[in-house]
């Protein structure tokens, strides 16, 4: 987890690095105003519906997870302790799993499914990756199911449910 934890710093520090030379030094950094967001506030606490589908709008939002798969998971059969192989953890702008990081780039929704575009790193090796998201049931029965984004809509033999906070 501090492996984990370390590249996700790492990752932020050189956002930080990066953005800071971008503009004059007369201008002073400032928030948007909630006109320049599109009047949404984002949050990336998972929101308390009814599984419908995320509002997305304007070119801000297309690079964001939505709301409703952010939290940890694991392996249906998992404990959801943080040494699990399979376990993730899913913001609205990254995913950390076991050994890698994933950074969203893009967000496509299809149907009630998103497909996420991710520069992933881990163990030395970085790619870029697709995957499809899906949620299956309901309550204690929620599951999410993963697969490979550029592919047809597929059956995930390794289902994943939500950790407790």
């Amino acid at each position: 987890m501090a492996d984990r934890l370390s590249r996700s710093m790492t990752w932020l520090l050189a956002g930080s690095i990066l953005l800071g030379g971008c503009g004059s030094p007369e201008e002073a950094p400032r928030e948007p105003d909630q006109a320049e967001i599109g009047n949404a506030p984002v949050s990336s606490e998972p929101k308390a519906d009814d599984g419908a589908s995320d509002a997305v709008s304007g070119e801000a939002d297309s690079a964001m997870i939505p709301a409703r798969y952010h939290g940890v998971w694991d392996f249906e059969g998992g404990t959801c302790e943080r040494t699990s192989d399979l376990l993730m953890e899913i913001s609205a702008s990254e995913i950390l799993f076991y050994e890698s990081l994933g950074l969203v780039t893009a967000t496509e929704p299809d149907g009630d499914d998103v497909i996420v575009t991710l520069d992933m790193e881990g163990e030395g090796e970085t790619w870029t990756q697709q995957t499809r998201f899906s949620l299956v049931g309901e309550g204690d029965e929620l599951r999410l199911h993963t697969s490979d984004g550029e592919q047809p809509k597929e059956a995930d033999t390794y289902p994943s449910k939500r950790c407790a906070d």
